[in-house]
């Protein structure tokens, strides 16, 4: 009688072992590229928040100032102010415009983050600032954040009395407004506390005067 060889059927433990290493390769670079895009996804994320809350500040900040008067101090000269008390028009006169209450916007610590260069309220930030609009400045007075993690200093500008930064102010803080002639110039910059680092994003405009 004549007898077929058997086929041969499954892996040997050698080529078995092969195929678990592979496979456990190709797990673990499928497991690496999803974290990597995550914290790409992420960091995008981050920096487009950052951009978001600087660009909504600075534009709360120009329609407060639009029709303000009275600016004190009044923000001219080398330095510019990062608190500035204002009053905005609430009618005329004949042509003398009403003032209303004294409005503010100040540059404030960030709660529980005191200026000793450390991390105190666990938001990646070291010494941050607030910017505040206060309305009824002394009276009934209404506080508002315009905006969270406000760097110390305005990006690129370091505190030695220079113009780092080649803006025309010196020594600013992170949030600076700045007056020349009837025009405001409003600067700010904002952080963000990526795994990869801390990112700044800053965005500077102007206003004119109208009173």
């Amino acid at each position: 009688m004549l007898r077929h060889p058997h086929a041969r059927a499954g892996f040997t433990l050698v080529e078995a072992a092969v195929a678990g290493a592979l496979l456990i390769l190709l797990l673990s670079s499928a497991v690496l590229a999803a974290r990597g895009g995550m914290g790409a996804f992420r960091a995008t994320q981050d920096t487009s928040g950052a951009e978001t809350r600087v660009r909504r500040a600075v534009d709360r900040v120009v329609f407060e100032l639009l029709s303000a008067g009275e600016l004190l101090p009044n923000p001219t000269g080398d330095f510019g102010t990062e608190n500035l008390q204002f009053r905005k028009p609430i009618g005329l006169n004949g042509t003398t415009p009403d003032w209303g209450p004294i409005c503010s916007l100040t540059l404030e610590r960030a709660p529980g983050d005191p200026d000793d260069d450390l991390d105190n309220d666990g938001n990646g930030l070291i010494d941050d600032y607030v910017l505040v609009l206060t309305r009824d400045v002394g009276g009934n007075e209404h506080r508002a954040v315009l905006c969270t993690n406000v760097a110390e200093m305005l990006e690129g500008e370091v505190a030695n009395g220079d113009d780092d930064n080649a803006n025309g102010v010196r020594d600013e803080h992170g949030f600076n407004v700045h007056r020349v002639g009837d025009v405001l110039f409003v600067r700010l910059s904002v952080q963000e506390a990526l795994e990869t680092g801390t990112i700044t994003r800053t965005l500077e405009t102007s206003v004119r005067l109208r009173n």
